[in-house]
């Protein structure tokens, strides 16, 4: 009988050292995915950052070489932003 306890502590114990090993295994995928993707977010906003700056870079260029145009173009987008809020609100019942 005490031999069977034996076996059976030497069993549990083998399968918990299994476990373990399992578990570190299991660790390590996780913690190794969530690096690879916290990477590619780092990635993903520095490349936003600069396509937006590119953005204002060539938006600046445009305005310095093309004043007037600017200028239209601005004043055309205000008062169609302008109409498109008066029709929203008489809709509503809210533009009086």
């Amino acid at each position: 009988m005490r031999a069977e306890v034996l076996d059976k502590v030497a069993d549990v114990s083998a399968a918990a050292a299994k476990l373990g090993t399992e578990v570190r295994r299991a660790k390590e995928s996780v913690v190794e995915v969530v690096d690879n993707r916290i990477h590619a977010a780092k990635r993903v906003v520095k490349n936003g950052r600069r396509a937006a700056e590119d953005l204002v870079d060539n938006a600046e260029y445009q305005i310095k070489h093309h004043p007037k145009k600017a200028l239209g173009v601005s004043i055309g987008i205000g008062l169609g932003l302008g109409a498109v809020i008066g029709v929203l609100l008489s809709r509503n019942g809210n533009g009086r």
